[in-house]
């Protein structure tokens, strides 16, 4: 039959063609190991001494950012003295239950932290960038009846705190500013009295500004 014909057909006859092509002469492979390259580059920067010196750049970059912290945005010097009251009272989304299960908050309640827990310092606070902020600030610490806080919206909080040899607090990101709706500075936030359910929040007007307020 004509199938099992062609499929008798030996393998010898097409390898006429197989041997025909002729391979020209080959080489070895002259590319470098790529690692070998980084290192000997590296080695080259270090002994010229730039490996160093970019090592020393990074390194008071990333101090400098730890001593001068993104100054909040938005927060000017206070030209108005104003006092408001702010109520942290939040509301529970989900129940929220004790060790046995029990309910101890319902989903729902309104639930003020100043009932259980008050706020025993004030929060003051300033723009140190500023030295007369600076200046009251300090002054206010030395003379308060009740412990102060102070929080910075800029400047350089480990400054400061190397200045006064006291702890120095710095609002990363504004997160209590946006809270209180702080606008400008300085501002004092504090619990008038033990039994206030609110939290007072007062802008003050420096003595150089005084002049420069409309009655």
């Amino acid at each position: 039959m004509l199938i099992t014909a062609m499929l008798c057909v030996p393998v010898s006859a097409f390898s006429s063609t197989s041997t025909a092509t002729t391979l020209g002469k080959t080489y070895p492979i002259a590319e470098r190991d790529f690692l070998v390259v980084i290192q000997e580059r590296l080695q080259a920067k270090q002994d010229s001494g730039e490996l160093a010196d970019r090592q020393r750049a990074m390194r008071e970059k990333a101090l400098h950012t730890i001593e001068n912290p993104t100054p909040v945005a938005g927060i000017a010097r206070a030209v108005t003295a104003e006092t408001r009251f702010y109520d942290p009272s939040v509301v529970a989304k989900d129940a929220i239950h004790d060790a046995d299960g029990k309910v101890v908050v319902a989903a729902g309640t309104r639930v003020n932290p100043l009932e259980y827990l008050g706020l025993s310092k004030v929060l003051l606070f300033i723009d140190a960038r500023d030295e007369q902020q600076v200046a009251y600030a300090d002054h206010y610490y030395q003379t308060s009846q009740k412990p102060v806080k102070v929080i910075l919206v800029g400047g350089s909080y480990m400054a400061l705190m190397r200045q006064w040899k006291r702890p120095v607090y710095f609002d990363q990101g504004g997160f209590l500013t946006q809270r209180f709706a702080i606008r400008a500075v300085p501002t004092l936030v504090y619990q008038d009295k033990p039994t206030d359910t609110v939290l007072q929040i007062e802008s003050v007007v420096l003595a150089s500004d005084k002049a420069a307020v409309k009655p």
